[in-house]
């Protein structure tokens, strides 16, 4: 029976509802065309494209915008010439291009943090799981293990953190993309050790851990980067969407370390 993209679209928007202020939604491509193959990414870059149309899939599912920000800006897109070369480069390839934000961040649970969490084989550790951020208990775990850890297993060449490396940190939140703006942590330092996050506001949640942390309060942050922190749950999105079209090949494309070290 042939699959079409509405076919994968209504897979993996089943039971959710999004409002009109989504970014969601298929950008490029027919939604009655048939799937012949199928690549995930968080980040649609150049060469993620390119990828795609080189291993023959037609769809290409992505986390993240297109063109450089989170919401559509008609005047950046119409007045940047790399912008107009990409969307050249799209219409070469004739590529399905369909974002798939909102919707894996509103699975219950988050299935961007499901994915984090299972690249780390951390699901046993999980103790209560909210639409933000995941707790979880860790035994044994100082911030420095648990950085290893981090390293280890999601391939990062270095962290930053907030702390002291031999602090204990048993009671740990673990938080993905852009939520590690104060509103959302700091209330949790109260009740956790440790809070893991992708990015955010540097003035914020690593100000008030520095503070505290002078105070004497045995306080910890380690902050991944949005891409460390959200490629593994695409991961999870990708597998997810193999069990649930066998016939369809399926392939993650992971997205590097855009920084590099001086």
């Amino acid at each position: 029976m042939m699959i079409t993209i509405q076919d994968v679209m209504n897979q993996i928007e089943k039971d959710i509802t999004l409002d009109s202020s989504t970014v969601d939604g298929l950008k490029y491509g027919n939604r009655e065309d048939e799937v012949k193959a199928i690549a995930v990414s968080f980040m649609p870059s150049i060469a993620v494209i390119q990828k795609t149309a080189e291993i023959k899939a037609n769809l290409l599912i992505t986390h993240e915008a297109l063109f450089y920000q989170h919401h559509s800006n008609q005047t950046l897109e119409k007045n940047t010439n790399l912008i107009e070369q990409k969307k050249s480069i799209i219409a070469q390839t004739n590529l399905a291009i369909y974002r798939n934000h909102d919707v894996v961040h509103r699975y219950q649970p988050d299935g961007i943090t499901q994915g984090l969490i299972a690249e780390l084989n951390w699901q046993q550790y999980v103790n209560e799981q909210q639409p933000a951020y995941s707790i979880l208990h860790i035994p044994n775990a100082t911030l420095a293990k648990i950085a290893s850890h981090l390293k280890e297993k999601l391939g990062i060449e270095y962290l930053r953190f907030v702390g002291n490396k031999d602090m204990k940190c048993e009671k740990i939140a673990v938080l993905v993309g852009y939520r590690g703006n104060g509103a959302t942590t700091i209330p949790l330092l109260e009740k956790v050790d440790l809070v893991i996050y992708g990015e955010g506001p540097e003035w914020e949640t690593p100000e008030f851990v520095w503070d505290a942390v002078q105070q004497g309060s045995s306080k910890g942050i380690i902050q991944l980067g949005h891409a460390e922190s959200e490629d593994p749950g695409m991961k999870w999105l990708a597998n997810q969407l193999q069990l649930g079209f066998p016939t369809v090949p399926v392939t993650f494309l992971p997205t590097t370390s855009r920084f590099q070290l001086f």
